[in-house]
């Protein structure tokens, strides 16, 4: 194979090791930050739960409290009732209390809903404290291997960078300059020939420049897609 060819072939094949490690290296940070927003979710999960537990418990007190202040005004209107002196006056005051317990009835089933609603959140406060601190440390490992792979990545990128420096000191500069404006244009400047067919382009090559391919006379270019031809033979 021609030195040129040759040559070019390696820096192609270290232009695209650079490329797919910048790749990972842009992907990573976003593979991070959606296991960052992950761990956020589980406590988040947990705080919701913890605030409307403590919510609901703040409520309840709330909720006895007023029943405790109808059995006051029932208490107050039982005394009353031992020195009314008229008839309307106590049938009033009997129907006061009447609704006072009434609402006394209504306020504990409500206290009876929300003792329910806390068992529930209380059941749910607990097993999440099971798994949650198991969940973070995972996601936490997971995230530091990713930082780690980026420290890794970013020294072999250096590495690359370095070995593609002290390459093309060896390729002549006007090769070199049309092999850069060929990648610019279609991604990859070399396309080995299969058969007659480039695989850059999946284009016949016509007789006469495969012919001076095989012959391996000179440097060629596909005629279809711009591309340095590379003949490998079989």
């Amino acid at each position: 194979m021609d030195s040129d060819v040759q040559l070019l072939l390696s820096l192609q094949e270290l232009d695209q090791e650079i490329s797919n490690t910048e790749k990972l290296l842009n992907q990573i940070p976003e593979e991070i930050d959606k296991l960052k927003r992950e761990k956020e979710e589980l406590i988040y999960k947990f705080e919701k739960v913890h605030t409307d537990l403590k919510r609901l418990e703040a409520l309840k007190r709330e909720k006895e409290l007023d029943i405790q202040t109808y059995e006051d005004r029932i208490l107050k209107i039982q005394d009353a009732l031992d020195k009314v002196r008229t008839n309307e006056e106590y049938k009033a005051l009997l129907r006061e209390k009447a609704q006072a317990e009434e609402s006394i009835m209504e306020i504990e089933d409500e206290i009876l809903s929300i003792m329910e609603d806390i068992e529930s959140l209380q059941k749910e406060e607990e097993k999440l404290k099971e798994v949650i601190e198991e969940e973070k440390q995972k996601i936490q490992k997971k995230i530091e291997e990713k930082e780690k792979e980026v420290d890794q990545l970013k020294i072999r990128l250096e590495e690359l960078r370095k070995k593609r420096d002290e390459l093309i000191k060896q390729i002549k500069a006007p090769l070199l300059s049309k092999y850069e404006m060929i990648k610019k244009k279609r991604g990859t400047a070399l396309a080995v020939v299969d058969s007659d067919t480039c695989t850059g382009c999946y284009l016949v090559i016509p007789p006469k420049i495969y012919s001076s391919l095989v012959k391996g006379e000179k440097l060629l270019t596909c005629p279809h897609c711009g591309r340095f031809l590379v003949y490998e033979p079989k």
